[in-house]
């Protein structure tokens, strides 16, 4: 072996050839690891040191197969973990007599690296406690059991790919695959599968033993401007063409928009707060708005489906109207320029357009369903009853011959909070409905 390859350490397709050749030996690779293949076949890394007493040791670290060969991601992880042993030995310690001491016998699992499955069911451990019922835990635990560790469970988090959630989300479910089958699901699968992934990135991306693994790191099962792309054909939350805002930016322009003491602002703040269309705002009567019961009523002549739809009204939304004056004999909430006429259409973009330009007013209700099926246990079906839109299965829609009001009621008063108040106190008030 040349000085230039100990350098670089041995590639994956290398490891991979030495294992399947089975030839015994010991395989230089960096930072005192060696691959080890015995007379029998066996391969494992080892890791070799100088002890305190001048004496050299040789430690197991892990087993590897030939059916499972090691990838580049996970062999940097292994490369930080010698490392890191390296540093302890430096420090005048004994890794081996160590292990030895603390079991009686070499603890494997210690220096074996982490799989997605035991990240998730660590987070779930962690997390579960702040969890408000058994529920959502068991949701948790059932969904990744059944759809996510078969396929990426022996996975290195940090080397799971695109293609790895895409397996996911395309496996095989009844007749077709999990996300035609399912899509709701599927997407509470993805959005935990990618939840944690975040946690792992955010533990690892600053450790010194473990940031270059995560360098560069790109969730693989985000959705916006990612899986979504892929998804565009047949995902339900990506037919619209409307420039939309991340949901996680909303709270800050809300923040921003509330500064704004103009029919215009406030026009647009009550259509984010209660997710409606702009014209249902601009049009909008006082003569709808029951601000006792808390329902504003948009009647069938002005919906787009020529359904009455009854909009439950948030607490920042009952606060917004009752600090609008209203102008005798005009019957709209938002007067224009022009006797008797309602705000026009232009101002309202106008206004978004000089806080956040090549956005829309209707990309808002796209950043709320988006928030509503990534954050959320709401069903899909009460998201799209809360937007007005037409239920096209029909079997669900008979089911749902009401208008849900009451989950509707709290789904809204949840956006309204989550872009109103501090994260801390929207998580306390709503952790049984948070996803």
């Amino acid at each position: 072996m040349t000085a230039s390859t100990l350098k670089r350490g041995l590639s994956p397709r290398t490891i991979k050839t030495l294992i399947e050749a089975a030839e015994p030996g010991l395989w230089a690779h960096r930072h005192g690891l060696s691959l080890s293949i015995s007379k029998a076949g066996s391969a494992t890394w080892t890791f070799r040191y100088s002890a305190s007493d001048g004496k050299r040791r040789l430690m197991t670290l892990e087993t590897v197969t030939s059916n499972e060969p090691i990838s580049a991601a996970s062999l940097r992880a292994l490369e930080h973990k010698a490392e890191g042993l390296r540093l302890k030995v430096k420090a005048g310690h004994d890794p081996l007599a160590e292990r030895k001491a603390a079991t009686g016998k070499p603890d494997r699992s210690q220096s074996r690296i982490e799989t997605f499955e035991e990240a998730a069911r660590r987070f779930i451990a962690q997390q579960s406690p702040h969890w408000k019922n058994e529920k959502h835990k068991a949701q948790w635990s059932a969904t990744l059991e059944a759809y996510a560790y078969p396929t990426i469970g022996r996975k290195v988090p940090s080397g799971i790919t695109t293609q790895d959630v895409l397996d996911v989300l395309r496996q095989k479910y009844k007749e077709t695959t999990l996300w035609d089958g399912a899509r709701e699901t599927a997407s509470r699968v993805r959005m935990r599968v990618e939840t944690v992934l975040n946690a792992e990135f955010a533990i690892n991306r600053d450790h010194p033993l473990q940031k270059d693994a995560w360098q560069n790191f790109r969730n693989p099962a985000q959705w916006k401007n990612h899986l979504q792309t892929i998804f565009k054909s047949n995902g339900k939350r990506t037919k619209t063409h409307f420039a939309a805002m991340d949901f996680k930016d909303v709270p800050i322009f809300v923040a921003e928009l509330r500064c704004k003491a103009d029919y215009s602002a406030k026009a647009l703040l009550l259509t984010i707060l209660c997710a409606v269309r702009s014209s249902e705002t601009l049009n909008a009567e006082w003569s709808e708005i029951n601000l006792e019961n808390a329902t504003w009523t948009i009647p069938a002549g002005r919906m787009k489906a020529g359904v009455e739809h009854r909009v439950p009204l948030p607490s920042a939304a009952i606060e917004l109207l009752k600090s609008l004056h209203r102008i005798e004999g005009n019957p709209y909430v938002f007067p224009g320029a022009k006797r008797n006429r309602p705000l026009s259409n232009m101002a309202m973009i106008e206004m978004l357009r000089g806080m956040r330009d090549g956005l829309t007013v209707h990309g808002f209700r796209s950043a709320f369903r988006d928030w509503t099926a990534e954050t959320t246990l709401h069903p899909d079906t009460i998201a799209e009853m809360a937007l007005a839109h037409t239920i096209k299965d029909k079997t669900v829609a008979a089911y749902r011959r009401g208008d849900a009001f009451e989950r509707r009621k709290e789904l809204m008063q949840q956006w309204c909070d989550y872009i109103s108040i501090v994260q801390s106190e929207y998580e306390l008030k709503w952790r049984k409905y948070i996803a």
